[in-house]
């Protein structure tokens, strides 16, 4: 028996996709909608995350944020899955507590999994999001079958406990980051004087960074600059985990930094709060007094 526990945008195509592939599947989510429509396309309910995890041998989490991730695999699963059961977390989760949760499973015989993703919505609902897996080996080969339905080709092993988180973050990062610097160096130019669909047409191209640029400075044209969240809403994260590996991060360290004095009125498409970078750069926003945040 396969277990979900969270239906959200990510959690409700997960489910989907795993009921397509022929698995018996239960779930769990607060949201009694989302619940009632996973039922009707053919999952059943679970009353709550412990009944899901006492009567399941893989258990699955997608939850939207590292806190929540950690209090229900440490208060609910923890205590009621069974030996030889595998939990396998779908989310981003700080490091030091990936670890930490893969040493209390352990202890109980029970297999643990980092396996962040990546590929959006779409990606889940179709089986083909990106899987970094960490965790021990023999866990992931017992497992791999499953998660092959959710990934496809797209599922790598990267290492023991925590190497999948690690792996999210390079992936994000090298979003985020290479976007952050085509934001910055459309706005230099706009502040110079030069318009974005100018510097578009001037250094935009087919190929390479070129066609990055493009995309970019023409979503800036067309007035949708502050669309894009440069991954912000995970920054703290992977700050917190290059601390657990004592890497310095200064291009990570000096934008959270930056960003994180303006108000965070975008949404990203977990619906996450962000402060738009365009905004920051070209003065339509303006720095707040308060610049504490909590992602955690």
């Amino acid at each position: 028996m396969i277990g979900l526990i969270g239906l959200g945008a990510m959690g409700s195509g997960l489910a989907a996709t795993l009921l397509r592939g022929g698995y018996e599947l239960t779930v769990f989510d607060l949201d009694a909608a989302r619940l009632k429509a996973a039922v009707d396309a053919g999952a059943i309910s679970a009353s709550s995350a412990s009944e899901l995890a006492a009567n399941c041998d893989v258990v699955f989490t997608s939850l939207p944020s590292s806190r929540v991730t950690v209090n229900v695999i440490e208060t609910e699963i923890a205590p009621s899955v069974k030996p030889g059961a595998t939990v396998v977390d779908l989310g981003t989760t700080l490091l030091d507590e990936t670890r930490r949760l893969h040493k209390l499973l352990k202890s109980r015989e029970v297999g643990f999994l980092d396996a962040p993703v990546s590929g959006g919505e779409g990606g889940a609902a179709t089986g083909t999001l990106f899987i970094f897996v960490g965790g021990d080996r023999a866990v992931a080969d017992r497992t791999w079958k499953v998660l092959g339905v959710l990934g496809g080709s797209r599922l790598t092993y990267c290492g023991e406990s925590g190497a999948g988180q690690i792996t999210k973050a390079v992936n994000q990062l090298a979003m985020g980051l290479v976007d952050a610097a085509f934001i910055e160096a459309v706005a230099f130019g706009v502040a110079g004087g030069v318009d974005a669909e100018t510097l578009q047409q001037a250094v935009g191209g087919d190929g390479g960074f070129r066609k990055q640029f493009h995309d970019i400075a023409g979503r800036i044209a067309d007035g949708k600059g502050d669309g894009m969240d440069v991954k912000y809403a995970e920054y703290q994260y992977f700050l917190d985990d290059a601390k657990v590996t004592g890497f310095t991060a200064p291009i990570l360290t000096n934008l959270h930094a930056f960003m994180k004095r303006y108000p965070d009125v975008g949404r990203d498409n977990m619906n996450r709060p962000y402060p738009p970078l365009w905004s920051a750069l070209t003065g339509a926003s303006k720095p707040t007094a308060d610049t504490t945040e909590d992602t955690k």
